[in-house]
């Protein structure tokens, strides 16, 4: 990122139909800063798990409602900022989608992707706020 460079900045209405716009913000950070596709897949996973929790378990799904995205990224990492409009959670209370009880579960999976696809992931207090930290480069 060069010196001075704001970070990305996107808001969008609790809808489904947003996350291209998610994809088309990852596709142009990918260009602007050279980025090699082969991370694209791991960071669009990320974004969209993190996005799509917001706006359905943070705003349940009331459009009027938004979803705050901030991105910063460099030559190393994507530093991702995700806050919804919603009551927020408490992630001790989030089961563990691996244990036997949860493996068929069709939802609960999101949080845990992103843990294992991120070097750092952190929530606010209230619980409406996710941050974390992709690496692309070895």
């Amino acid at each position: 990122m060069v010196a001075g460079d704001p970070p990305k900045m996107l808001v969008i209405r609790s809808d489904i139909s947003e996350l291209n716009k998610i994809q088309s913000l990852v596709n142009e950070i990918f260009v602007y800063y050279n980025i090699d596709k082969k991370y694209f897949n791991k960071v669009f996973l990320c974004f969209s798990e993190a996005v799509v929790n917001a706006i359905s378990h943070g705003n349940k799904f009331d459009v009027n409602k938004e979803v705050f995205i901030e991105v910063d990224c460099n030559s190393k990492s994507f530093d991702v900022k995700i806050i919804d409009e919603g009551q927020g959670f408490n992630i001790n209370e989030i089961a563990d989608p691996t244990i036997k009880v949860n493996i068929k579960n069709e939802s609960g999976r999101g949080i845990f992707i992103i843990k294992s696809l991120s070097e750092l992931i952190e929530f606010n207090e209230k619980g409406n706020s996710i941050h974390f930290k992709i690496a692309i480069s070895e």
